[in-house]
């Protein structure tokens, strides 16, 4: 069954394609870089309101929750489809058009292509809420630190009904992506000995006494982590390594930043432990950042019968997502969206039309199928 064959009643492939991919152009043509969101959330605000009524719809700072079915005194689960609203700064070079079944633009597989799908389903919630009552959750800052990311205090705030569980619409390829790593980024600091670069026989030079260290870390390999049938790959790596003197000054502090990833299972505790192990004597570490691994829901009940029908493949999300900070409320999470992995952050970045409608036809199927093999989509 290709996603074409079950899309709203009165909405041919082509008409939904082209309004997918016209609205995913129309979004990456707002700036929205992290930090400065207001424009994308006044437009998100504004179609939440038009299509859901002002009483559905709550702005948190930059953020945007719109719960049609507010009010209602029932035992649905409650469904959360999630998106952030930022990117990354953008390239000089990105292009802003749909060309070759494709839409170009800054942002557009991570994740414009995620909240078109999302204001795509919105404009037709009334078809989803027979046996789920979906809510949308639109956020900011979620490119910056772990500390300042928008869904923090949107899940602190009291406004959400409790979740029974969030789809959280990053890039994934067209597969199910189930928990996310945990990442850590720890500046690691090597001494050394400040003299002037003419009598550098005074000095110790920093940077090279970080030699050790860093070879210590290129010889790491990637560590397999197994959960159910699927893989996740361990990693520490160096990032960046600077120094803070004059450019005729021995440097006295080599700083290596060191990024983290731990699967599934593992703390930020364990990873800060495991590295500062690994550093031991040679440098000082300081933990600048780390955010939780997100747990696997293998075989979730509201899941596992929308997967199997749909033939959807299932895969480990190798990166952080806001799937974690989900799941470390006990609340099961995944991602799935129609953006590609390999896109992210790039120059020229793009996502593909066909894996928007796919994204669409699948999501609708999950909100008026799941459970009811004779529901009808309209």
């Amino acid at each position: 069954m290709s996603p074409s064959d079950e899309t709203p009643a009165g909405w041919g492939p082509a008409a939904l394609r082209d309004e997918l991919a016209q609205r995913t152009v129309e979004l990456c043509s707002i700036p929205s870089e992290t930090g400065h969101e207001e424009m994308i959330a006044d437009h998100v605000q504004a179609r939440c309101e038009a299509v859901a009524g002002p009483g559905s719809v709550r702005r948190l700072g930059n953020s945007v929750i719109c719960d049609p079915s507010a009010g209602d005194d029932d035992t649905r689960p409650v469904i959360a489809l999630v998106g952030h609203l930022d990117t990354v700064r953008c390239a000089e070079e990105q292009p802003t058009e749909i060309r070759d079944a494709r839409v170009y633009g800054c942002g557009s597989s991570d994740m414009k292509a995620g909240v078109a799908t999302m204001l795509g389903l919105l404009e037709r919630w009334q078809a989803l809420v027979a046996q789920y009552r979906p809510v949308w959750i639109f956020y900011d800052r979620e490119e910056g630190p772990h500390e300042e990311n928008g869904l923090e205090p949107v899940l602190a705030s009291g406004v959400l009904p409790p979740l029974d569980l969030a789809i959280v619409l990053e890039p994934t390829d067209r597969s199910l992506q189930m928990g996310c790593m945990g990442t850590m980024h720890a500046t690691v600091t090597v001494r050394g000995k400040r003299a002037h670069s003419a009598r550098p026989w005074y000095g110790e030079n920093a940077l090279y006494r970080a030699l050790p260290l860093l070879g210590r870390f290129a010889g790491l390999e990637r560590r397999e982590v197994q959960i159910g049938d699927l893989v996740f790959y361990e990693v520490i790596i160096v990032t960046q390594v600077w120094t803070r003197n004059s450019p005729n000054v021995v440097p006295d502090a080599a700083m290596l930043n060191v990024n983290v990833r731990f699967a599934p299972g593992r703390t930020p505790a364990e990873a800060e432990r495991e590295l500062r192990e690994l550093v031991g004597g040679a440098g000082e570490v300081v933990v600048r950042d780390a955010a939780p691994s997100g747990e696997v829901y293998l075989d979730h009940p509201m899941l596992e019968p929308w997967r199997r029908k749909r033939d959807i493949s299932m895969a480990p999300k190798q990166a952080w997502t806001d799937v974690a900070r989900f799941t470390e409320r006990g609340i099961p999470a995944v991602n799935f969206g129609p953006g590609e992995t390999a896109q992210a952050h790039q120059a020229g970045e793009w996502c593909s039309v066909n894996s928007l409608e796919y994204a669409f036809a699948h999501l609708w199927d999950f909100f008026t199928h799941t459970g009811s093999e004779g529901a009808a989509t309209e």
